[in-house]
């Protein structure tokens, strides 16, 4: 029995040895049937985006750069070399400018992937990007996107300021400091329905997603500072509380040490050449004077041009005439304080503080303003004043004799609002700090003030 069975193994190791050292040919034609051959858009990347900042953009759909779990869909050609124009614009020129060329070869990404739609979550969120590894940023939803909206160019931009800043961060760690100005109100959950814009701003969070962990919080705040601007960032902290508001405060001032200690960047600078882009490239509005009143973001205007400010800036002669006729003195007394405040975007208060070194007087006017069609505005004193000693102090004869050449003269035309002109790369301290009412009839005429943001 152990003779057959030795027989069979060597019998068996024979054929095995002669198989396998038989040669067959396999009648196969293997073919690259991938026939894609550079074109156009192929040839723009590379001379936009590849020769100068060694960045590569993976357009054609690749299931593996995103969750293989989830059907996303490739993006469209079409889209391509808008979405890459919008990213060298908006973000890649703004940062060159401000952080220099080390910067941008250090720390920008160098693989850019797109995807035609958005990248839905089971808990219904939809995500408009991801920063992986610190090299690429992923986005989502280019199908939707139009060059021509300045809107969707926004919201475009918002996604990829805020990715990069996960990518900043994955280069220097956030401060520790940073976790503790929100702690134990994180929200990994964020999609909970009890997770409402109004609970998330109270707990001085920017949007709901901010909860989410400390770095979403982080790059929630920068990306907001740069794209929706400080005063959208001020007036929804102001909005959102006297509790929240210095958290919102704390968070962007630890952001603004962040980028100038580690990559000695100026979020203002970014802000203004963002902006600038913005306005002249994409003839955003968001960012104009108009935009500022129409909005309720500015709190009040120092009006009194005997002001250092006031000294160091071009005054027209109708301001000057208007407005010594009362800071030169009402009833006797010495005017102290001359300001404009803004209650919402459709009604102000203008103030005047007088008196003498013992003692103070205030008297107040209302005005509604009324914005027209061609986006200019009508400021008109108020039908109905308000009541109580300031407005009583108002209607006396010696103070509104010298207060009613002003209140006639808003009253008989329109104002355009702008900021004051000036060149904000060589004077970037004015920035946002000057608002400007130019008569539309007569362009000589414009009341400038000082602008005070709301605070507590």
């Amino acid at each position: 029995m152990k003779t057959i069975i030795k027989l069979f193994i060597l019998v068996s190791v024979l054929a095995g040895i002669y198989s396998c050292s038989k040669e067959e040919k396999l009648n196969v034609k293997i073919e690259n049937y991938d026939t894609f051959v550079p074109g156009a858009i192929d040839k723009w990347i590379s001379t936009n985006l590849t020769d100068p900042y060694n960045i590569e953009v993976v357009y054609r759909y690749q299931r593996s750069m995103h969750d293989i779990n989830k059907n996303i869909a490739p993006a469209d050609e079409a889209k391509v070399i808008p979405q890459m124009d919008v990213v060298i614009k908006g973000f890649l020129d703004v940062y060159k400018k401000i952080g220099g060329v080390p910067f941008i070869k250090t720390y920008t990404p160098k693989q850019f992937a797109l995807f035609g739609s958005g990248d839905y979550d089971v808990d219904g969120s939809v995500k408009g990007g991801t920063a992986d590894g610190g090299r690429r940023i992923t986005l989502y939803g280019i199908n939707n996107f139009s060059a021509e909206n300045a809107n969707s160019v926004l919201g475009n931009l918002q996604v990829i300021h805020h990715e990069f800043t996960h990518i900043l961060n994955q280069n220097r760690f956030i401060p520790g400091e940073y976790g503790t100005v929100s702690v134990g109100d994180y929200y990994s959950n964020w999609t909970a329905q009890e997770n409402t814009t109004a609970l998330a701003r109270s707990l001085g969070f920017i949007t709901p997603y901010a909860r989410k962990s400390i770095g979403e919080d982080f790059a929630e705040v920068l990306s907001h500072l740069i794209v929706a601007g400080q005063l959208y960032y001020d007036d929804f902290a102001y909005d959102s509380g006297k509790d929240a508001y210095p958290k919102f405060k704390r968070k962007e001032s630890i952001v603004r040490d962040y980028m100038m200690q580690n990559f000695s960047i100026d979020v203002t600078q970014l802000q203004i050449e963002f902006q600038r882009i913005m306005s002249e490239t994409y003839n955003s509005t968001r960012y104009s004077a108009a935009t500022a009143l129409n909005s309720n973001y500015l709190g009040s205007l120092d009006w009194d041009i005997r002001s250092t400010w006031g000294l160091e800036n071009a005054i027209s002669n109708k301001q000057r005439d208007l407005f010594m006729n009362i800071l030169d003195g009402l009833e006797g007394y010495r005017t102290k304080t001359m300001v404009f405040q803004f209650v919402s975007e459709k009604k102000a208060t203008l103030n005047i503080g007088y008196g003498d070194d013992n003692s103070t007087y205030n008297a107040a006017y209302d005005f509604d303003i009324v914005k027209n069609d061609d986006n200019t505005f009508k400021i008109s004193k108020s039908a109905v004043q308000g009541t109580g000693t300031i407005y009583n102090n108002g209607n006396r004869s010696l103070i509104l004799q010298d207060v009613q050449p002003l209140i006639d003269y808003l009253g008989s035309t329109s104002f355009s609002a702008e900021w004051k002109s000036v060149d904000l790369t060589v004077n970037p301290t004015d920035y946002l700090q000057y608002f400007v009412l130019k008569n539309t009839e007569d362009p000589s005429v414009t009341f400038m003030g000082k602008v005070n943001l709301r605070k507590y």
